[in-house]
């Protein structure tokens, strides 16, 4: 009788093993119960229940389960192994380690032991332990998927993407379906800057499995890499309908907002990562740079120390610091902090690019040296990144006065940022006739007369690279005078639609009322004063806000309104040999388009001398301001009706925040030498001449 009873629970084993194999689970435990009413407490029926109810997610009863197994039967290392990996993942990692110990004791010959407590250790960020535990699960099984996964782990922390991606090839060899390692890879070789092998591996995990929202995050980065936005935009998304809890997915949304300038939701996005994970360190890098970019300078600052301190070795939050350390002309400081990330990986490109602009370069710098040597890997680089790298070398050989070095790289990487920029110059014209046609004379008579009363703002505005920054930088160092920089708020107001409009500015104003104009005027002084409470005026240096002169008039009628002028083959020159944030300055990166767009503006200009009152806003022209500083340093003030101060002529060392271009320049005293600069490339500016025709000045000939 107890031989029948014994061959009935060796049978019922034998049918739950079976029946697990196959994933009929239901199945399975039924046998097992079996088994455990014959004979209560058999450590492989609870060993096997635990294991299947890990399968269907119920992990802590699982835990529970093999414990008791455990408890039964401790000499069998397979399940202290598979007890270990449960309470991983529970996150009791010193009980994880403590059961792969014990495992790898009692069963030194299991590969999947040792990789098990291999994957324990790399979750206790110990990973010179963990390689060497999945080294040993390797000696024993070389095909091992679990061990080659997690070997491409410790390589990818341990920056070495190459070794990680050989890794997960590797396994994908052995296992082609195996999700974890084709998300996995899909990951590093985005970090590696090959996105799209990326999204060929992401792609094929989410087919298998749609469900996985790691993979579709992962798309979402790769896309965002790519800079394809909408594409970014719903993986992101399609992350969150799986997992609402999903952090990083938030951040790329964040990203996404950034890009369109919608700091506010940007910011929301961030703060919903960090209530989800406090102490993740790149969001609170993401989000200096958000404060950064909506002029948020001493948020900004809180924000990159954060990060650092929760992770020392961030190399976003380094160089986000040193941006911001630049912007507030702490030179010295930016530099250390760009040599700072360098010191952590040699080999990245951003930080060098960096101290290149942070300083003017001269014969004999390293780190130009260092960017040659980059160069000759441009034919195999991302086209961003290969982008970035020709602009710091155009401005290399500039700098050293090798100008016909420096400007096929200008062309070079214009070409490869035209390439990507969703530009349409006939739109400009529109736009350009469009804002003529709304503010015409008759229009400015009718709203004309109400408006907010508060002459807080001073706008500083005309073309980008045309001298607005030292304009701005003499008026904000006198000392009732905050600078603010460029601020996005008045191009955020006026773009937005009215009466569910989805026109664009000007049209957006159809309709509007003198009341309304008053409203919108108070608006954008509340959000001036977000940036200081207590400055008798700030500025608004936006060069931009030249297409609103006419709507500020009406809605600011008592703000001063400074209009800087300069040489249009410098200020063109100026603006096509930079690389500009990703959303912005679109017109600079062909010649002939920044001539035409030159032109539009010079229309513009035009227009609002004939529509505003004579003293509606002040011109003052970039090569008298450096020429003859000190009267056009003392016209200024007296247009802003402010007292002399002597710092005003000593602005350089003003200790303010500026994101601009010309960062690097307002930090010294005045100089004349990018006066005529054009004359160095005119060789190379036929383009620019034919598009900019009887505005080309007279000195030309």
């Amino acid at each position: 009788m107890a031989d029948v009873k014994k061959k009935s629970v060796e049978h019922a084993m034998q049918m739950a093993m079976q029946s697990q194999a196959s994933g009929q689970l239901d199945e399975a435990e039924k046998h097992l119960r079996q088994v455990l009413q014959a004979r209560p407490g058999h450590p492989f029926a609870l060993h096997l229940l635990g294991v299947i109810a890990h399968q269907v997610g119920k992990t802590e009863d699982a835990v529970r389960l093999i414990e008791q197994a455990v408890r039964n039967l401790p000499q069998v290392g397979q399940f202290h192994s598979n007890l270990g990996e449960m309470c991983r993942i529970l996150k009791r990692l010193d009980e994880a380690v403590s059961h792969g110990e014990r495992a790898v004791a009692l069963d030194p010959g299991s590969a999947t032991a040792h990789s098990n407590l291999g994957v324990a250790c790399y979750d206790c960020n110990e990973l010179e332990k963990a390689e060497a535990c999945q080294q040993r699960a390797l000696a024993i099984d070389p095909y091992l998927p679990s061990a080659l996964n997690n070997m491409g782990s410790i390589r990818r922390d341990l920056k070495d993407k190459e070794g990680a991606i050989n890794f997960y090839r590797r396994v994908l060899a052995v296992e082609p379906r195996h999700l974890e390692s084709m998300n996995n890879l899909g990951a590093v070789l985005t970090e590696a800057e090959r996105p799209e092998e990326a999204v060929e591996f992401l792609l094929g995990a989410v087919r298998m499995n749609p469900h996985y929202a790691e993979a579709h995050c992962n798309i979402g980065n790769a896309f965002l890499m790519l800079e394809q936005f909408d594409r970014a935009a719903v993986a992101f998304n399609n992350t969150l309908a799986l997992r609402a809890d999903y952090p990083k997915a938030y951040l790329g949304l964040a990203r996404i907002y950034q890009e369109q300038k919608r700091f506010e939701d940007a910011e929301n996005m961030v703060k919903k990562a960090l209530s989800l994970a406090p102490e993740m360190a790149a969001a609170q890098s993401l989000l200096g740079g958000i404060y950064a970019e909506a002029g948020y300078p001493e948020k900004a600052e809180l924000a990159f120390a954060k990060a650092v301190e929760i992770k020392s070795d961030l190399l976003s939050a380094h160089l986000g610091s040193g941006q911001l350390l630049m912007e507030q002309g702490r030179i010295e400081a930016a530099e250390a902090a760009f040599r700072h990330a360098l010191s952590i990986d040699d080999t990245n490109l951003g930080a060098r690019l960096l101290l290149a602009q942070v300083k003017k370069v001269s014969d004999g710098d390293e780190n130009m040296a260092a960017l040659i040597q980059e160069a000759d890997k441009l034919d195999s680089m991302l086209e961003t990144k290969a982008m970035s790298l020709h602009f710091a070398l155009g401005k290399c050989y500039n700098d050293t006065k090798q100008y016909d070095l420096a400007m096929p790289h200008f062309l070079a990487g214009c070409g490869l940022k035209r390439k990507r920029t969703a530009y349409d110059p006939d739109n400009n014209d529109k736009i350009c006739r469009n804002i003529c046609d709304f503010f015409s004379p008759e229009t400015m008579e009718k709203l004309r007369g109400e408006g907010c009363s508060s002459n807080l703002p001073i706008f500083v505005l005309g073309m980008p690279r045309s001298g607005t920054t030292i304009t701005e930088q003499i008026i904000a160092s006198h000392p009732l005078v905050h600078g603010a920089g460029e601020l996005p708020d008045l191009m955020i107001l006026a773009a937005t639609p009215r009466n569910d409009s989805t026109e664009g500015y000007p049209l957006s104003l159809k309709g509007i009322t003198p009341y309304e104009l008053k409203e919108m005027g108070e608006k954008y002084v509340l959000g001036l004063r977000t940036r200081n409470a207590l400055a008798l005026y700030i500025t608004d240096k936006m060069p931009a806000n030249f297409h609103c002169i006419g709507l500020i008039h009406l809605m600011l009628p008592n703000a001063r309104i400074i209009h800087v002028k300069r040489n249009p083959l410098d200020t063109c020159l100026s603006g096509f040999t930079n690389l500009f944030t990703k959303s912005s300055q679109h017109h600079s990166y062909d010649l002939t388009e920044m001539g035409r767009y030159y032109r539009n503006y010079a229309t513009l200009m035009d227009h609002w001398r004939k529509v505003l009152p004579a003293n509606a806003f002040y011109e003052v022209q970039y090569e008298d301001l450096v020429s003859d500083h000190e009267p056009q340093a003392r016209a200024l003030l007296d247009f802003c009706n402010l007292p002399w101060d002597p710092a005003c002529l000593d602005f350089h060392r003003t200790k303010r925040n500026i994101r601009t271009a010309s960062v690097t320049q307002v930090r010294q005293p005045i100089y004349t030498s990018s006066v005529d600069r054009w004359r160095k490339y005119e060789a190379h500016l036929g383009p620019l001449l034919e598009a900019l025709g009887d505005l080309v000045p007279e000195r030309l000939g």
